[in-house]
């Protein structure tokens, strides 16, 4: 096994006391669950109403399309009365 084989020290055996203080990232961390370090991750006012806007428009759009299929596939004669050869 390299563990006990190897005669080195580890790589964080020669680090120097304060060697990542100077590669150390500044603030906190920044990610769904630590945001307190993230510099301004929020829209503008403007940016939030356009954004809202156009997800009620389409979501309307959606649903007004899905109704008017529902109501076409309701209101449509059966296929079997139509068929030629049956009376019906």
């Amino acid at each position: 096994m390299h563990v006990l084989s190897d005669t080195k020290d580890p790589f964080f055996t020669s680090l120097l006391a304060g060697a990542y203080d100077k590669v150390k990232p500044m603030g906190g961390p920044c990610d769904a669950v630590f945001n307190e370090g993230c510099d301004n991750p929020h829209l503008s006012k403007k940016a939030t109403l356009a954004l809202a806007l156009i997800i009620t428009i389409v979501g309307l759009i959606l649903v007004g399309l899905s109704t008017w299929y529902i109501v076409l596939l309701i209101r449509k004669p059966a296929r079997s009365s139509m068929l030629p050869g049956k009376v019906g």
